[in-house]
């Protein structure tokens, strides 16, 4: 079987993809893996979902077989994790919460990720992983499988922006900044990845980042070009390709009633929820519901607040809030008046390919620079910090959102650049070269 792809035919592939991380790090690769699919390949995959959750269902509605690694690690783990993670909410230092997430969330479970990653690449002729996933680069490489990366922020150096994390000093201090970025990455994260590397019989590398980029055939960032095209300075096996969604027909949903009369009954409500951070430790997370409706009833709005099923069972009746436990954000957001998240990239693009602004909470990791680029981007408020939470300050936000409708044109139009885009296929038809170039 062959399949059309350009001006070749490229045989039918045996794709494996593995990724780690929250819902906002699983969905883009199934995104990928059925636009990969509809190309006629056969896809793969291996994921480990930090909040335990199972894609298989999802997977399936997109052809993808897909199997969870770890699951049990973080279900049978829950409290200790949840205890953790309210310490590292807390701290100020981004180095620290990197290094906090990777001793609770992936060093438990690297070692059976390699192995899973190395039985699926046995098997397969191209071996995607998440940029962050380094147990599959192990994998990849000891199997001899073509690799490609995929990030879902900018993860390479250049002159033209700051690291995350960094501020913008020019472009003469970039190449500094970049200079203590990777030696930050590689101080974290070359002490997991050389001992793998030996488990599995591959010689140790003095250096962690650069190779990886060299030993891949291809580093794609799944990040709108529209916010952050790819730097001219990029090496060129990387590219920025668009963010990967999964399309509207993957999730067919309709609002139940109750949400429907919500809808219906005044104007357009705001949209709060901090997705992913709200799975990992649900005592707090009912705190922080209490203090977003209380925000929303401050600033004389209405609000969709979404949470977790015993949270949202618990919360407090308002006229003005509908909670809700889940609902697909492309069919949700364009019937709301601004987005508040956390900044997780999936979440920030969908609320921009909605055409809604947004106010984003960050908390940890990149969601630091996805509220930076709402912001410098004219689509939304300057970013308010989830140690600065309280009712005060995020009304204060929804008020001043309420009032700039700058915000709303900026977000609309860049909602017309995102809905030109269409990452997953962009990034299947750059795979599917780089295979055929490799031979």
């Amino acid at each position: 079987m062959t399949h059309e792809s350009g001006p070749f035919k490229l045989p039918t592939m045996r794709v494996g993809v593995q990724t780690w991380g929250t819902e906002g790090d699983i969905r883009p690769f199934l995104a990928l893996g059925k636009a990969l699919v509809g190309r006629g390949h056969t896809v793969r995959m291996v994921y480990t979902s930090i909040e335990a959750r199972d894609f298989g269902p999802l997977a399936a509605a997109c052809g993808v077989q897909a199997t969870s690694v770890g699951a049990d690690y973080f279900e049978s783990h829950r409290e200790h994790l949840a205890q953790r993670a309210r310490t590292a909410f807390l701290d100020p230092s981004p180095i620290r919460q990197v290094r906090s997430i990777l001793e609770d969330l992936m060093d438990p479970v690297a070692a059976r990720m390699v192995e899973a990653g190395q039985a699926l690449a046995r098997g397969s002729d191209v071996f995607i992983s998440h940029f962050l996933a380094y147990p599959g680069h192990v994998a990849a490489e000891r199997e001899r499988v073509p690799h490609v990366m995929v990030g879902l922020v900018p993860m390479f150096a250049s002159s033209h922006c700051a690291p995350i994390g960094m501020p913008s000093l020019g472009r003469v201090f970039h190449r500094v900044e970049w200079w203590v970025a990777n030696r930050v990455f590689e101080s974290i994260f070359a002490p997991r990845m050389n001992p793998l590397r030996q488990r599995v019989g591959l010689p140790l590398l003095k250096s962690v980042l650069d190779p990886n980029l060299v030993r891949s055939r291809l580093a794609l960032v799944a990040v709108s070009p529209s916010l952050f095209p790819t730097p001219p300075d990029w090496n060129a096996r990387a590219s920025v390709v668009g963010a990967m969604m999964l399309p509207e027909d993957t999730q067919p949903w309709k609002p139940d009633a109750a949400l429907r009369q919500f809808l219906d009954a005044g104007p357009a409500p705001a949209f709060l929820s901090f997705g992913s951070m709200f799975n990992l430790d649900l005592e707090r997370t009912a705190t922080v519901v209490r203090l977003l409706a209380d925000a929303v009833e401050r600033a004389g709005l209405r609000g969709i607040i979404q949470a977790p099923e015993p949270v949202v069972r618990g919360a407090q009746a308002r006229k003005c809030i509908h909670h809700l436990v889940r609902a697909p954000h492309v069919h949700l957001f364009p019937r709301c008046s601004v987005v508040v998240h956390h900044g997780g990239a999936g979440t920030t693009q969908s609320a921009l390919l909605a055409g809604r602004p947004s106010v984003v909470v960050p908390h940890a990791a990149d969601q630091f620079f996805w509220g930076g680029l709402v912001h410098t981007r004219g689509a939304g408020c300057k970013p308010l910090l989830a140690t600065r939470l309280t009712v005060d300050s995020l009304a204060a936000r929804l008020r001043q959102t309420a009032k700039r409708p700058e915000f709303a044109v900026n977000a609309q139009a860049l909602g017309r650049a995102l809905a030109r885009e269409n990452g997953a296929e962009r990034a299947a038809t750059l795979i599917e070269a780089a295979v055929k170039a490799h031979g």
